[in-house]
């Protein structure tokens, strides 16, 4: 589970947030996480890590063909950038692909991306041990019954 969070928390911090969203997201003044909020927040967090594998094999696909290093620092350099338009262009498309499916998966699961950000953070306090149980069981369940799906 620990992984997970670590997981999609590094993927947003990579792939960042370009657009400024209203926080239309208010968290409970009690800050507990309620069990439905958990379900969500698990759906959600698996689908992610679906849409980030598949980014990441195209990120490898992109820096393999443009002979780009594992940091990536070419792209923030405006010289390499200016010089590779190509370049800059399918890492543009790439982060607008990332940005567009993620956005779907938080429409079609009834989460906005302030309240998964909200729990990520809420999940780690004292007062929601429980649900961060319940959590890591819920989401061994989902895996679970994926995993059992795919066989068939």
């Amino acid at each position: 589970m620990k992984k997970m969070i670590i997981f999609s928390f590094l993927l947003i911090l990579f792939f960042g947030c370009k657009k400024v969203k209203d926080n239309k997201f208010t968290p409970p003044e009690n800050g507990i996480v309620t069990e439905e909020m958990a379900k969500r927040y698990v759906r959600v967090s698996i689908a992610l890590t679906k849409i980030a594998e598949e980014e990441a094999v195209k990120l490898a696909e992109l820096r393999k063909k443009y002979n780009i290093s594992q940091g990536m620092s070419e792209l923030s350099d405006s010289e390499y950038v200016k010089k590779n338009p190509e370049v800059a262009m399918a890492w543009k498309s790439l982060q607008e692909d990332w940005e567009r499916k993620k956005d779907s998966v938080y429409k079609a699961m009834g989460m906005s991306e302030e309240e998964w950000d909200w729990i990520a953070g809420a999940i780690i306090t004292r007062e929601n041990k429980p649900i961060r149980e319940f959590i890591s069981k819920e989401f061994d369940r989902l895996m679970k019954e994926e995993s059992s799906s795919e066989k068939k």
